[in-house]
């Protein structure tokens, strides 16, 4: 399918952002702005080996680590520190370097560490040969002073003993609800002083930080799912640092910063949305797609509802239940591997036949509770993003969602539910950026968003692209959660814009690599 043009998605002329440009470095800086601070000391690169604790086996001819202490409240920047470790992968042609990239595959919570070493995944190698490409983990995460909130894993479990996902019946709600206020109450007495200076906005100020410590005059970067928020807060506290800006599998800013509630249900609903695409597209190829026998839709609500009943063994002896299938089915929706998806769900439709629904159903023997350490996501999301209802609205709201995401809803509104009685609440750091998101910038960002993106919706793309100042939205007409290093148009128009400086021109889309079923 050959890319085609759009209509344009604002009128402003190239002479007026250009007098805006400079009446804005012209006037007084805005309510987020801060003074222009002494160039710092270059960070000392070391090997990995000497900065990571543990350390993974990583090559020290590709890579080298460092870290860079950066104030724990920028409010208060010759208080206490926070070490945040980076990690970069050098350019493989250093004599053609155009300077480093910043990377960070999303979350929030992920490490940045091992995505940049990684690196060849979503970048071609004419970016990695003229790019040093530099991943972190943020404050909170991984190497970085990770934020957690039990002492040890034995406590953990104790507390969230009951605790589902997708909690069905009256018993399973009032476990959970118990079990995440257990877990909140653990969050206060453990996480540290940290906790109350984890937003994306205290993130960007660390990476205004790492730029400058890396020797570099504007920031070059590259922020996937989450990373694009991170990537957009940059772009509007330090606009005249801001260089090359990708985002791809993007965040819609504003509503995830002025409504938790509404974000969180419209990301519910999308997900629904690609899953009947996703079923639509196997009906019409039901010679290739290995689902339904041509009804794929009711096979999938029969497994649902049966599901619903209580788990379900498949013949490997493993178990699934209504939060699984939840899982499994976002999670190869997002990996764009919609063939898996289908072998997986005829596997669990063929099951159904042989095993009986249990007689109650409380699956109070099916959970996934694991702790793994990691409550930096937490941490984060209601830290920042508001959340105005009380912990006992939360089934209600739940039921609600179910209506027009029978398959997500419920577990999307139960995943927000530690922000009901978070110790720090969203509004407590006036530190937090709410906006303007629309700060003129020196270079046009690349805003790519997938048709079929399960996690964030391609209209989450195009907000994004609308509230920036001066942005290129690039759609890649495919399944999956972001597209660089998944298809080779875009791969081509990321290269070009990071290497040449050239955006795509507006209303291009990438056509997928493959049929959904190919």
């Amino acid at each position: 399918m050959p890319c085609r043009a759009a209509p344009a998605h604002r009128r402003t002329t190239r002479l007026a952002a250009v007098c805006a440009a400079a009446l804005a470095l012209l006037t007084c800086p805005g309510p987020t702005a801060r003074a222009e601070q002494p160039q710092p000391p270059r960070v000392r690169w070391l090997p990995c080996d000497q900065v990571l604790k543990p350390a993974p086996p990583l090559d020290p001819e590709v890579a080298d680590c460092a870290v860079r202490q950066v104030p724990r409240d920028h409010a208060r920047p010759d208080g206490d520190t926070v070490g945040v470790v980076m990690l970069r992968h050098r350019a493989k042609d250093p004599a053609r370097r155009l300077g480093a990239l910043f990377v960070n595959p999303g979350g929030p919570g992920q490490s940045g560490l091992h995505f940049a070493y990684r690196a060849e995944k979503f970048l071609t190698p004419e970016v990695l040969a003229r790019y040093d490409v530099i991943g972190f983990d943020p404050r909170g995460v991984g190497q970085s002073a990770p934020v957690r909130c039990f002492t040890s894993q034995e406590a953990a479990d104790a507390a969230l003993a009951g605790k589902r996902e997708a909690p069905l019946t009256p018993a399973e709600t009032a476990a959970t609800l118990r079990a995440e206020r257990a877990y909140t109450r653990a969050c206060a007495r453990e996480a540290g002083p940290l906790l109350p200076h984890l937003s994306t906005a205290d993130v960007a100020r660390d990476l205004d930080l790492l730029r400058r410590s890396v020797g570099a005059e504007r920031l070059n970067f590259a922020g996937f799912s989450y990373g694009s928020m991170i990537g957009a807060t940059y772009a509007n506290l330090f606009p005249r640092h801001t260089g090359a800006l990708i985002l791809d599998g993007n965040i819609d800013p504003l509503l995830r910063m002025t409504d938790g509630i509404e974000y969180d249900r419209q990301r519910a609903v999308a997900a629904e949305d690609v899953l009947t695409a996703f079923l639509r597209a196997c009906a019409s190829e039901s010679d290739r797609c290995a689902f339904g026998e041509g009804s794929p839709t009711t096979a999938f609500e029969e497994i649902r509802d049966r599901l619903r009943k209580g788990s379900l063994t498949l013949p490997d002896g493993k178990a699934v239940d209504f939060a699984g299938l939840g899982d499994l089915v976002l999670g190869r929706l997002s990996a764009g591997d919609l063939s898996g998806l289908a072998r997986s769900l005829d596997t669990l439709h063929a099951a159904i036949s042989r095993t009986p629904a249990p007689r109650s159903k409380d699956s109070a023997a099916e959970i996934r509770t694991a702790y793994r350490g990691n409550d930096s996501g937490n941490a984060v999301n209601c830290g920042e993003k508001p959340y105005r209802l009380p912990a006992g609205a939360w089934p209600l709201l739940a039921r609600q969602w179910e209506r027009s995401s029978p398959t997500f809803g419920r577990s999307q509104a139960y995943d927000a539910l530690p922000c009901a009685t978070w110790p720090v609440r969203a509004g407590d750091d006036p530190g937090v950026h709410t906006g303007p998101w629309d700060r003129p910038l020196a270079r046009t960002a690349l805003v790519i968003g997938n048709r079929f993106d399960p996690v964030t919706p391609h209209s989450f793309a195009e907000r994004m692209a609308a509230r920036l100042a001066d942005a290129r939205l690039l759609t890649a007409d495919m399944y999956g959660h972001t597209a660089m290093g998944l298809n080779v148009c875009v791969d081509r128009l990321a290269t070009r814009y990071l290497t040449e400086g050239a955006a795509p021109a507006a209303g291009t889309v990438c056509p997928a690599d493959t049929p959904p079923f190919g």
